[in-house]
């Protein structure tokens, strides 16, 4: 235990500050004892590093929304990945980056703390005040990773394995971040339990920092190699409000061929002839499927649906006979009984489609008496057997 520190054991055990302003705050702590337990195994472990200095000076836990926990942090701050607890390294490695994304935590240390971690190791002791802030390099989170794991295998012993607080995992190796900027895209849960622990260092006393955060979004872990969305009640929502919005769908005839100058005589009242298959070719076009205003955005051309025109209960109907990317099938290409009739198409004014082909004439009988002046044909000769 360093000598050289201003604040008695029981005071450094305790989170006192001097003069009164380690008072407790009016408002219940959310997670009381996850702050004894970092606060208790950063005194463990600052014991074991000499030329250290550690005590604590206060702690605070609070629940917030992802942008509030990551918004005060220090521009200058080394940040590190806590994986999800109760989990083997095998495991780890099954689940998606998605869903490690959403379950990882986060261990940050202002500059201050890594200054000191990285002027321990080098020179063997806290060299002074504090110095401007600076952005952390590879080597600086090499050389303060021994302090975060130790911090975390404490934290893990301190806290009851039945309690209903939340417990960090191991620190994930290799994973540093410099600065709180790119937080926001690599941890993707929507709550977190910050807890700030208040440090004096060395024998100047220098202020230092350190904040864990765990996600605290209540999500069951799934099965490894299976996918979470955090998004997922925000595109529930977009969907139900999408399903809801008014949609153009257009009903279009196959394209036909006339002379330009019949077009051009044509008047109100003219019959145009159709194919006699044309009922049963009927295009149907959504709004975003080519036939668009110039400059709208709209989905490649071709996703348009096969139909049938025809009528049911008295009105003009169309039946879809395949969807986007599907054939035809043949049970469409023939009228069926379910109540969906396709009306004769009308080729010309006065005129009907032709009719159907008579039946084939049945094949005349044998005259009895022609049968009999037939000369009877003698009998066939049996098969040998089969060897």
């Amino acid at each position: 235990m360093p000598v050289d520190s201003p604040l008695s054991v029981l005071h450094r055990m305790a989170g006192h500050r001097p003069g009164g302003a380690g008072a407790p705050a009016a408002e219940t702590a959310p997670a009381p004892g996850l702050e004894r337990a970092i606060a208790m195994g950063a005194l463990r472990v600052g014991d074991g590093m000499a030329g250290l200095g550690l005590s604590t000076a206060g702690r605070r836990s609070r629940r917030l929304d992802a942008e509030a926990a990551f918004a005060d942090l220090d521009a200058n701050a080394l940040c590190l990945m806590i994986d999800p607890p109760d989990l083997t390294q095998e495991e780890i490695v099954a689940h998606s980056p998605d869903v490690l994304a959403a379950l990882m935590g986060l261990i940050v240390l202002d500059p201050a703390m890594t200054d000191a971690l990285v002027e321990v190791q080098t020179i063997g002791r806290v060299e002074g005040p504090g110095r401007p802030g600076r952005r952390p390099t590879r080597i600086d989170a090499a050389l303060a990773q021994p302090f975060a794991r130790a911090l975390l295998e404490q934290i893990g012993r301190l806290l009851p394995p039945d309690g209903a607080e939340p417990v960090p995992g191991g620190l994930r190796a290799g994973s540093y971040v410099a600065g709180p900027d790119s937080l926001p895209l690599i941890l993707t849960a929507r709550r977190y339990l910050r807890v700030d622990l208040d440090l004096r260092l060395g024998a100047a006393g220098r202020d230092g920092a350190v904040s864990i955060l765990l996600p605290v979004d209540e999500m069951a872990l799934p099965a490894a190699g299976d996918d979470i969305d955090p998004e997922a009640g925000w595109k529930v929502a977009m969907r139900a409000a999408a399903e809801d919005a008014p949609v153009l769908l257009q009903a279009v005839l196959p394209p036909m061929r006339m002379p330009l100058s019949r077009l051009l005589t044509l008047k109100v009242g003219d019959l145009i002839e159709l194919e006699p298959q044309a009922l049963a070719e009927v295009v149907l076009h959504g709004g975003a499927s080519g036939v668009v205003m110039r400059g709208r955005a709209r989905v490649p051309r071709g996703t348009s649906m096969q139909a049938r025109l025809g009528q049911l209960n008295g009105m003009r109907a169309v039946k879809i006979a395949a969807l986007p990317g599907e054939a035809r099938s043949r049970d469409e290409e023939a009228p069926d009984d379910d109540g969906f009739g396709t009306e004769p198409p009308r080729l010309a004014e006065g005129r009907a489609p032709a009719a159907s082909a008579p039946p084939p004439p049945e094949a005349p009988a044998i005259d009895p008496a022609v049968a009999a002046d037939l000369a009877d044909l003698p009998d066939l000769p049996d098969l040998p057997d089969l060897p």
